[in-house]
């Protein structure tokens, strides 16, 4: 497993530079304005990205040949599988430190004039990055092992499409069912929570599924 790890991560070293050069740069300029509508925007920025990266490097296997070797090794395709959805996660959870990190900056800089209840205004952009990145994983790894990673545009284009959509629902579906009640901090943490957890299980169901399907899959 540690070998796939690591395959994985030098399959989008190149790649991972220059996103993370743009990240520091827009990270940068939204630390030195303080812009109140990047502030609201640039948090959802950096865990899609790295995610994105991440199912690229299934791209680049399949046009080097290198997913036909990897059937080759003293692994099981399961584990492959599984180390792609680890280290999806990973990128995932890495994107949702960098935006943690630069709103901490912009808000030690010009302080706490974006976010009404605090804290939780904070980490739910954090949280809904980091969100949408692991529910765009759970849709598109399937389609890849079905359609195949040389149709990954369309792919990306399914994927953020239908993890938009799920996050707009449950967000409609908690509004509704907590109606014109104030939501209290626990009862704001609770419901964070439950879609955290939804999103975690959709996100491991998905990866016994890509599973499956892989193992059927014939080169």
């Amino acid at each position: 497993m540690k070998g796939l790890l690591k395959n994985n991560f030098y399959g989008i070293t190149d790649s991972l530079k220059v996103v993370a050069l743009l990240l520091i740069v827009l990270g940068a300029v939204l630390a030195l304005l303080g812009d109140a509508s990047m502030v609201g925007i640039f948090p959802f920025m950096p865990a899609p990205l790295l995610a994105v990266l991440s199912l690229s490097c299934l791209r680049r296997e399949s046009a080097s040949r290198w997913c036909r070797y990897k059937l080759t090794l003293p692994v099981r395709r399961s584990d492959i599988v599984k180390s792609q959805y680890i280290s999806h996660a990973l990128c995932s959870a890495s994107g949702a430190v960098a935006a943690a990190i630069f709103l901490a900056v912009t808000v030690a800089i010009h302080g706490n004039i974006y976010f009404y209840y605090g804290f939780r205004d904070a980490l739910t952009l954090i949280m809904g990055g980091l969100i949408l990145s692991l529910l765009m994983g759970a849709a598109a790894y399937p389609l890849c092992y079905i359609w195949g990673a040389e149709r990954m545009e369309i792919i990306l284009i399914i994927a953020l499409t239908a993890a938009i959509a799920v996050v707009f629902g449950l967000s409609l579906l908690l509004n509704v069912m907590l109606g014109d009640a104030i939501v209290s901090d626990i009862l704001y943490y609770i419901s964070l929570l439950a879609i955290t957890v939804v999103t975690a299980a959709v996100y491991i169901g998905s990866c016994f599924a890509a599973a499956a399907i892989y193992e059927r899959k014939e080169y």
